[in-house]
């Protein structure tokens, strides 16, 4: 695959998706609203619910749920993630309108020039040692955002909002049932508008241990499907928006520790994730450093120096974050192929998955967008 070749198309993505919403509500954004989605909304029902399932791309849905199911009838189109297709990235553009290049959410872990460390931005934890910081969570300070559910109670006082999560966050459902559960009880809170966030940790969690194919995943997939179209049946003069952050692929797992040649390059570890990766580079490989990851990996990745990376608009089209150009290192490398590269400075043993994201691919680009109405 060339360059060229790597191609997003925001105009109907995660990003059209969150406009229609903000454009509903009267909201200003700048990009364009999806506008299969805005005829839907014109209908204009009470409650808006913006639900998320965790890796559940086109290819999962179609993997393991039949054509006659609940969610796959309801399925109106593909639209794309944003760029990376990772949960940091893609969760983020949801719940801030903004395409990565805005908001500065690329990758699982970032370099913070900050600290000097390389941090799980989610978790506020060093990654390559796990040691808990105790420095301010960069989601809090350094690349913190306003909602466009803050956004929509601006514009518009009268509106309710409502947030279901995973036990992570603070009143958070021990399962999806108990999402569900609760997303009938909040539409039935009162008489007002409301705008209601739904996030959900499966099938991704299950798919980077198991696979996509998993008979586990396919479980989850069934109960998915089965627990939301019990649940929303309840409910009334409500409109369920349900997507994913991105898809996922079964991959396999290189160690970049087994080739010395390269590590010996490296000025600090890589970072983001493992088929999105940023390399920060001694000055004096950076060009013997560009020949021998092609030599090595060059049909499974595409390298960028950060410069071309940074004007090719993959990250999307806005005001760039002040911070993006320190988290990318020299080079920017995009998974096309399988594989994804990990890297270990002994501190913590090494995680490797099954299947993963963050990478160019049908599968890892590709989410649903599932439409259910109800008067």
């Amino acid at each position: 695959m060339d360059k060229k070749d790597i191609k997003i198309n925001y105009n109907r993505s995660i990003i059209s998706v969150t406009s229609s919403v903000l454009r509903h509500f009267n909201v200003d954004t700048t990009y364009q609203t999806l506008p299969e989605l805005d005829e839907l909304l014109s209908e204009n029902y009470k409650n808006v619910v913006l639900m998320i399932i965790d890796g559940m791309g086109t290819d999962i849905l179609k993997r393991h749920l039949s054509e006659d199911s609940f969610l796959r009838q309801h399925m109106i189109l593909s639209i794309s993630s944003v760029f990376p297709p990772t949960t940091t990235a893609a969760t983020t553009a949801y719940h801030s309108g903004l395409p990565p290049i805005s908001t500065g959410w690329l990758g699982w872990m970032n370099y913070y020039p900050q600290y000097d460390k390389i941090i799980e931005t989610f978790l506020n934890r060093e990654y390559y040692s796990g040691k808990q910081l105790n420095t301010p969570l960069p989601s809090d300070t350094l690349i913190s955002y306003e909602t466009i559910y803050s956004k929509i109670q601006k514009t518009n006082s009268e509106i309710e909002y409502y947030k279901i999560f995973p036990p992570f966050d603070e009143n958070g459902c021990q399962s999806f049932e108990e999402e569900c559960e609760r997303l009938v009880s909040c539409h039935q809170k009162s008489d007002a508008k409301k705008i209601i966030s739904v996030y959900w940790t499966e099938p991704d969690h299950s798919m980077h241990s198991l696979g996509v194919d998993s008979p586990e995943v396919h479980r989850i997939m069934r109960n998915i499907n089965d627990t939301l179209e019990k649940n929303v049946n309840q409910m009334k003069n409500t409109i369920v928006i349900v997507s994913a952050d991105h898809g996922m692929k079964n991959i396999k797992n290189i160690l970049l520790n087994d080739y010395p040649d390269i590590c010996e390059m490296f000025l600090r570890p890589p970072c983001l994730e493992a088929r999105f990766l940023t390399f920060f580079i001694k000055k004096e490989y950076t060009d013997s450093f560009q020949k021998l990851f092609l030599k090595y990996f060059g049909n499974d990745f595409v390298l960028y120096r950060k410069r071309e990376f940074l004007q090719s608009g993959i990250l999307g089209e806005g005001k760039q974050h002040k911070l993006v150009e320190e988290f990318l290192g020299d080079f920017v490398v995009i998974g096309i192929g399988d594989r994804a590269l990990h890297y270990t400075t002994g501190e913590r043993p090494l995680k490797s998955f099954a299947a993963d994201h963050a990478g160019f691919s049908f599968e890892e680009m590709s989410i649903p967008l599932i439409v259910i109405r109800k008067r």
